[in-house]
């Protein structure tokens, strides 16, 4: 036995059933009770487990006491397998979600950035972009409905289709747009996006006409069907919309000029029609009176048709004349020959009418209708033939002779024209002839 320094009792050796002991106390501890610091260490700074209170054993619990059990939220296997997001993203693609200003303005912020990055990347590299920031976009709208933050979002998914050269979609949003807010903010906007649409749109055509139902599976800038028509559309969306917007009389115009250019006259005349008559201090009303009178003409389909067109282009001409005298001087051969174009068809018309009852034996009619051509061309040449004609006709009857007459009274034979007629005494009333007693 040894005796340590300052300690009255000796120190002994260890014996071997205690090397055992504490060996096996080390294991359980683990390496880490061997650190500088040791067990006591490990002691006092115990390990607690996420989620789980410590528990002091030096409190006094009550016999008999139970713990409250605490309950855990069972997912079902729909919300197990992801079937929130499935169901939130059928509703967004639906647009029956619920209302939710925090997520709209989450969703708006995140397609404003993607919008900035598209539109500030290359042309070849903003497509993936501006696909996300319309998407973004539109759903925001979606989940903060009748507010400005709506407006925006249609407003600007549409601009992000306008910028993907996606014309079509473009034209739908614009549409959404207008339709769902009539005096929004954007609607100069809108305007000046239609219009250049509109005229890309008939500009390609006169390029490429292609056939009305002919459909379109491989250009993103035209519609699917009617490149043409749909340039119309858009032109009279633009006037209808926004009637007093500065947009609407050349809208109506260049709708008009489309439509001459393409020979559809009758459409065209609505058009000049409308301009002269919705838009009286437009700049473009001696064009539309101009243009106008030669498609008057262009409508008239020959004597044997209505004369109104030909009627409506002479006044038209007489009112240029008139209302814009400076503008007429510039034109003035032009007019002069469309003025004696309409003269000279007014003429044909009468006398192809004098003609036609001629033919049929009605001289009276004839001689009425080549009275008309005297009298309102005497200086033609058409005048000198009917003042012939009417020398050789003088002593023809006005009314040819009716032949098989017997077939024409029997057909036109009235089974009442033999049946008594009521005497005046008769229809006064029975009641009248009683005297009261």
């Amino acid at each position: 036995m040894t005796r340590m320094p300052g300690h009255g009792c000796p120190r002994r050796s260890p014996q071997p059933g205690r090397v055992a002991v504490l060996a096996c106390m080390a294991a359980v501890l683990g390496c880490a009770s061997w650190r500088p610091g040791g067990a006591e260490t490990v002691a006092q700074t115990p390990v607690m487990s996420p989620g789980v209170r410590q528990v002091s054993f030096e409190e006094n619990q009550p016999p008999g006491a139970e713990v409250e059990p605490v309950e855990v939220e069972k997912k079902s296997w729909w919300r197990s397998l992801g079937g929130d997001a499935v169901e939130r993203s059928i509703r967004e693609t639906t647009g029956k979600v619920a209302q939710d200003k925090a997520r709209a303005k989450r969703l708006y912020a995140e397609a404003e950035a993607q919008y900035e990055q598209g539109i500030k990347a290359p042309v070849g590299q903003r497509d993936n972009a501006l696909h996300k920031a319309a998407d973004n976009f539109i759903l925001a709208g979606k989940y903060y409905g009748e507010s400005d933050l709506e407006e925006n979002s249609l407003m600007y998914a549409a601009e992000c289709y306008y910028f993907l050269d996606e014309y079509p979609d473009a034209v739908e949003m614009y549409g959404k747009l207008v339709k769902k807010y009539p005096n929004t903010k954007y609607l100069d906007q809108v305007g000046n996006r239609r219009f250049k649409l509109a005229r890309y749109w008939v500009d390609r055509y006169a390029e490429n006409p292609d056939w009305t139902l002919a459909p379109n599976f491989t250009d993103e800038e035209r519609p699917l069907f009617d490149r043409f028509g749909n340039a119309i559309k858009l032109y009279d969306m633009i006037r209808l919309d926004d009637p007093t917007g500065k947009l609407a009389d050349d809208a109506t115009l260049a709708a008009a000029n489309a439509n001459f250019k393409r020979g559809k006259y009758e459409a065209a005349d609505r058009f000049y029609t409308d301009l002269r008559q919705n838009f009286p201090s437009s700049e473009h009303q001696f064009i539309g009176h101009y243009l106008g009178m030669f498609c008057k003409l262009k409508m008239y389909q020959g004597p044997s048709y209505d004369g109104q067109s030909l009627e409506e282009a002479g006044k038209l001409a007489e009112r240029m004349e008139r209302q814009f005298p400076d503008r007429v001087v510039e034109h003035r051969e032009a007019i002069d020959a469309a003025k004696k174009e309409v003269r000279a068809k007014q003429a044909e018309r009468l006398w192809h009418l004098a003609t036609f009852f001629e033919g049929r034996q009605q001289y009276g009619g004839a001689r009425f209708y080549y009275d008309q051509v005297i009298q309102e061309f005497p200086n033609s040449n058409m005048a000198d033939a009917a003042r012939q004609r009417m020398v050789e006709i003088a002593d023809r009857p006005d009314h040819a002779p009716q032949k098989a007459k017997w077939l024409v009274d029997l057909i036109d034979y009235d089974e009442d024209k033999d049946m008594p007629k009521i005497a005046p005494e008769d229809s006064t009333p029975r009641t009248a002839n009683v005297q009261a007693p």
